[in-house]
């Protein structure tokens, strides 16, 4: 299990590894714009400044929001990027749609949907939960990203590069936030008792 203390090479080489990714999904936003409809560029946008917020958020757990600007700017950026993320996965969810490209797209779509609604939990709730809950919150998301590497697979059996790359790559940028949570985690004792990050800004 990797630990976060400063003369680990885990703590040395991980923003590295994060920043490096995020630069890929970044060419990935472009790539959808260029090879893919707007819709799906504008899907993998939304995606990505969900992604970031996450990033500022789970990168600071133990500190409060600086000010209230701080606070309703990550909310309104989260509700923007959560319209065009359910508007999208409402689209994927159509008989047409199906019909025309098969269920994966809305497994995918509702699998996502399903990992953020825990990360919103972490973030929200970070140490609030007891160890038993930690380990059922956790088995959950083992679960979902499973199910995500498997379409994946299916993608590149199927011969579609571009979505096995996006898929992957999705998959590590998100590694990435559940590493920010894992180093917050490591301080705590998972009591129910200790407190993490209080949101609130008066």
């Amino acid at each position: 299990m990797p630990t976060f203390t400063k003369d680990s090479p885990v703590y040395i080489y991980y923003p590295i590894f994060k920043w490096g990714v995020y630069g890929l999904l970044a060419i990935n936003v472009v790539l959808f714009f260029l090879h893919e409809t707007f819709i799906e560029g504008l899907e993998t946008l939304a995606w990505v400044a969900l992604l970031l917020l996450f990033e500022w958020e789970t990168s600071q757990l133990d500190k409060p929001y600086t000010n209230k600007w701080e606070k309703y700017s990550i909310h309104i950026g989260r509700f923007i990027a959560y319209a065009v993320i359910l508007y999208s996965a409402y689209e994927y969810a159509t008989p047409e749609y199906r019909a025309e490209n098969g269920p994966l797209d809305m497994y995918n779509s509702l699998t996502w949907l399903g990992i953020v609604a825990l990360l919103e939990y972490d973030v929200y709730a970070n140490g609030l939960y007891g160890r038993v809950e930690w380990h059922i919150r956790n088995t959950i998301k083992v679960i979902l990203y499973a199910a995500l590497f498997v379409y994946a697979g299916m993608w590149a059996y199927e011969g579609g590069i571009l979505d096995f790359y996006d898929a992957t790559l999705w998959i590590i940028c998100f590694f990435a936030i559940e590493l920010n949570i894992f180093k917050f985690e490591e301080t705590l004792p998972y009591s129910g008792e200790e407190m993490g990050k209080d949101k609130p800004v008066s």
